[in-house]
Protein backbone atom coordinates (compact mmCIF):
# COMPACT_ATOMS: atom_id res chain seq x y z
CA UNK A 1 0.00 0.00 0.00
CA UNK A 2 2.80 2.44 0.84
CA UNK A 3 4.53 1.93 -2.50
CA UNK A 4 1.31 2.52 -4.40
CA UNK A 5 0.61 5.77 -2.47
CA UNK A 6 4.12 7.04 -3.25
CA UNK A 7 3.82 6.30 -6.94
CA UNK A 8 0.39 7.96 -7.06
CA UNK A 9 1.69 11.12 -5.36
CA UNK A 10 4.71 11.12 -7.69
CA UNK A 11 2.40 10.92 -10.70
CA UNK A 12 0.31 13.79 -9.36
CA UNK A 13 3.38 15.97 -8.83
CA UNK A 14 4.70 15.15 -12.31
CA UNK A 15 1.29 15.95 -13.81
CA UNK A 16 1.12 19.28 -11.98
CA UNK A 17 4.61 20.21 -13.19
CA UNK A 18 3.69 19.30 -16.77
CA UNK A 19 0.57 21.46 -16.58
CA UNK A 20 2.57 24.43 -15.23
CA UNK A 21 5.14 24.32 -18.03
CA UNK A 22 2.84 23.36 -20.90
CA UNK A 23 2.26 25.95 -23.60
CA UNK A 24 -0.69 28.12 -22.71
CA UNK A 25 -2.45 30.97 -24.44
CA UNK A 26 -0.39 33.76 -26.01
CA UNK A 27 1.12 36.25 -23.61
CA UNK A 28 -0.98 39.36 -23.19
CA UNK A 29 0.23 42.64 -24.67
CA UNK A 30 1.78 45.46 -22.71
CA UNK A 31 -0.06 48.50 -21.45
CA UNK A 32 1.57 51.78 -22.53
CA UNK A 33 1.38 55.03 -20.53
CA UNK A 34 3.13 58.29 -21.33
CA UNK A 35 3.09 61.83 -19.84
CA UNK A 36 3.95 65.09 -21.57
CA UNK A 37 7.51 66.34 -21.09
CA UNK A 38 6.58 69.61 -19.36
CA UNK A 39 7.38 69.80 -15.63
CA UNK A 40 3.68 69.60 -14.70
CA UNK A 41 2.76 66.41 -16.62
CA UNK A 42 -0.07 68.46 -18.09
CA UNK A 43 -1.44 65.58 -20.17
CA UNK A 44 -1.20 61.81 -20.35
CA UNK A 45 -2.11 59.07 -22.79
CA UNK A 46 -2.53 55.37 -22.26
CA UNK A 47 -3.17 52.20 -24.18
CA UNK A 48 -4.72 49.26 -22.38
CA UNK A 49 -3.74 46.13 -24.31
CA UNK A 50 -6.64 44.06 -23.02
CA UNK A 51 -9.61 45.47 -24.91
CA UNK A 52 -7.43 47.84 -26.96
CA UNK A 53 -8.58 51.03 -25.22
CA UNK A 54 -6.77 54.30 -26.01
CA UNK A 55 -7.18 57.12 -23.45
CA UNK A 56 -6.09 60.78 -23.45
CA UNK A 57 -6.35 62.94 -20.31
CA UNK A 58 -5.92 66.67 -19.64
CA UNK A 59 -4.34 66.88 -16.16
CA UNK A 60 -3.81 70.64 -15.72
CA UNK A 61 -6.15 73.64 -15.80
CA UNK A 62 -3.92 75.78 -18.02
CA UNK A 63 -6.24 76.51 -20.96
CA UNK A 64 -4.53 73.91 -23.16
CA UNK A 65 -5.94 70.62 -24.37
CA UNK A 66 -4.47 67.14 -24.33
CA UNK A 67 -3.84 65.86 -27.84
CA UNK A 68 -2.84 62.27 -28.42
CA UNK A 69 -2.27 59.81 -31.23
CA UNK A 70 -1.91 56.06 -31.43
CA UNK A 71 -0.32 54.41 -34.41
CA UNK A 72 0.28 50.88 -35.69
CA UNK A 73 0.90 48.95 -38.89
CA UNK A 74 -1.25 46.10 -40.20
CA UNK A 75 -0.62 43.97 -43.27
CA UNK A 76 -3.07 46.16 -45.22
CA UNK A 77 -2.56 49.70 -43.87
CA UNK A 78 -0.88 52.04 -41.43
CA UNK A 79 -2.88 53.90 -38.78
CA UNK A 80 -2.31 57.18 -36.90
CA UNK A 81 -5.48 57.77 -34.89
CA UNK A 82 -5.98 61.15 -33.14
CA UNK A 83 -7.82 61.66 -29.85
CA UNK A 84 -8.19 64.87 -27.81
CA UNK A 85 -9.49 65.58 -24.33
CA UNK A 86 -11.41 68.82 -24.89
CA UNK A 87 -13.61 69.04 -21.78
CA UNK A 88 -11.04 70.68 -19.50
CA UNK A 89 -8.65 69.43 -16.89
CA UNK A 90 -9.56 66.76 -14.35
CA UNK A 91 -12.86 65.87 -16.01
CA UNK A 92 -13.48 62.58 -17.75
CA UNK A 93 -10.74 61.54 -20.16
CA UNK A 94 -11.33 60.92 -23.86
CA UNK A 95 -11.47 57.21 -24.73
CA UNK A 96 -11.51 55.22 -27.94
CA UNK A 97 -12.07 51.48 -28.31
CA UNK A 98 -9.86 50.11 -31.10
CA UNK A 99 -9.42 46.83 -32.94
CA UNK A 100 -5.70 46.03 -33.05
CA UNK A 101 -4.33 42.53 -33.62
CA UNK A 102 -2.59 40.97 -30.64
CA UNK A 103 1.19 41.28 -30.81
CA UNK A 104 1.10 44.43 -32.97
CA UNK A 105 3.54 47.16 -31.95
CA UNK A 106 1.71 50.38 -31.08
CA UNK A 107 3.11 53.90 -30.74
CA UNK A 108 1.40 56.29 -28.31
CA UNK A 109 2.04 60.04 -28.49
CA UNK A 110 0.80 62.76 -26.12
CA UNK A 111 1.11 66.55 -26.48
CA UNK A 112 -0.59 69.70 -25.22
CA UNK A 113 -1.76 72.45 -27.54
CA UNK A 114 -3.71 75.72 -27.53
CA UNK A 115 -7.10 74.95 -29.06
CA UNK A 116 -7.94 72.75 -32.01
CA UNK A 117 -5.38 74.36 -34.34
CA UNK A 118 -2.57 75.07 -31.88
CA UNK A 119 0.95 73.75 -32.30
CA UNK A 120 1.68 70.55 -30.34
CA UNK A 121 4.11 71.14 -27.45
CA UNK A 122 5.78 69.04 -24.73
CA UNK A 123 5.22 65.87 -26.77
CA UNK A 124 6.33 62.43 -25.66
CA UNK A 125 6.17 59.02 -27.35
CA UNK A 126 6.22 55.46 -26.03
CA UNK A 127 5.82 52.04 -27.68
CA UNK A 128 4.40 48.70 -26.62
CA UNK A 129 2.61 45.58 -27.92
CA UNK A 130 -1.12 45.12 -28.32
Amino acid sequence: MKIRAKSLSGALIAGAAAAMFAAGPAVAGTDVYVDTTDPFNSAAAGFKAEGEIFTVCDNRADGKRASGHIGWLSPKASYWVPLEDTNGANNSCARKNLDIAEGTTVTVEICVKDGANGDPKSCAIKRGKA
